[in-house]
């Protein structure tokens, strides 16, 4: 039976084999036992990180340090986009707000579902997903949205609208979502058409593609699924964990990383084989958050209790 399910929810605890060692994680960042962190993203040396009631960091060194940022929202913060044109973040109840300079101004989304996922691109092109199969788009960097119509009886064969967790906008236009039901949904076109490249029972909720076509998806049960053409075809990837998986970042060398619930996985050969890696309070929290810095040395977790962790990869 297909499962509907919330990730920010955080109810299961993870599974897997023995985990192997790795250098002992260093906390960048403490916060409460009352924060926080769900959406991470690292631009040069400038990165941002937002959470629980409002709650935002910042760093301006390439995530060695985080202070409290300025205060512009008393509603959760689900993801922040910063790698192209303005920052974007969104939010509860179709929150989004918008930063050139390092100041956020709210925009009027359209909509009060709540929103998930966001990512743009540095043609201007920006989209954000969420809750009963909400997909907006922008084609000013985010300045002004609509919400695009998806016809879901048709993809899903039932009249449910799906949760939509993630996102992903490539340089290219190409733009690929995934959500419940193990969906991948992919148009090549801006967002007029949509086709459906992958589906199944688990719910998805973190999203990577790399410019050279692979691409990972990760979600409940320890599901990962692997693509090879730019998310035209999609395939399982057997892993060591029934937990619930909530980020992933690769590259083009094979080279993954996958956070989540007291499971952090990590591939150095594509997926092939993985390793459960253990330290610090990996085993015992979740991660939500994750980006990997420029020269791909050290990776950044973010997620509960308002923590930032940094783990060295070479």
């Amino acid at each position: 039976m297909l499962r509907r399910s919330v990730w920010f929810a955080l109810l299961a605890c993870g599974l897997g084999l023995p985990p192997q060692s790795l250098a002992e994680p260093v906390r960048v960042f403490a916060g409460t036992a009352h924060d926080a962190l769900y959406g991470l993203c690292l631009d040069g040396q400038r990165g941002i990180a937002v959470g629980s009631s409002g709650f935002v960091l910042e760093s301006a060194d390439g995530g060695q340090s985080w202070t409290p940022g300025q205060s512009f929202s008393e509603s959760a913060l689900l993801d922040v986009s910063c790698s192209a044109g303005s920052t974007l973040i969104v939010g509860q109840q179709g929150a989004i707000f918008r930063s050139e300079d390092g100041v956020f101004k709210a925009v009027d989304s359209g909509t009060d579902a709540r929103l998930l996922g966001v990512d743009n691109s540095s043609d201007g092109l920006a989209f954000a997903v969420g809750s009963f199969g909400t997909i907006l788009r922008s084609r000013d960097d985010g300045v002004n949205w609509e919400s695009l119509p998806v016809d879901w009886e048709a993809i899903l064969n039932d009249f449910v609208e799906p949760h939509l967790y993630a996102v992903d906008v490539s340089p290219a236009g190409i733009v690929t979502i995934v959500g419940e039901f193990e969906l991948v949904i992919r148009s090549t076109d801006g967002g007029e058409t949509w086709e459906t490249a992958h589906k199944g029972e688990a719910s998805l909720f973190g999203l990577n593609m790399t410019v050279d076509g692979t691409g990972f998806a990760v979600g409940q049960d320890g599901r990962v699924i692997r693509t090879g053409d730019g998310g035209v075809s999609w395939s399982e990837v057997p892993t060591p964990t029934e937990g619930i998986l909530l980020n992933v970042w690769s590259a083009t060398d094979g080279e993954v990383l996958i956070s989540g619930i007291r499971n952090l996985l990590q591939s150095t050969d594509g997926g092939v084989s993985w390793e459960l890696l253990e330290g610090g309070d990996l085993n015992t929290g979740w991660y939500q958050g994750l980006v990997v810095t420029g020269d791909e040395s050290s990776a950044l977790l973010a997620g509960h209790h308002g923590n930032v962790l940094q783990l060295q990869l070479n």
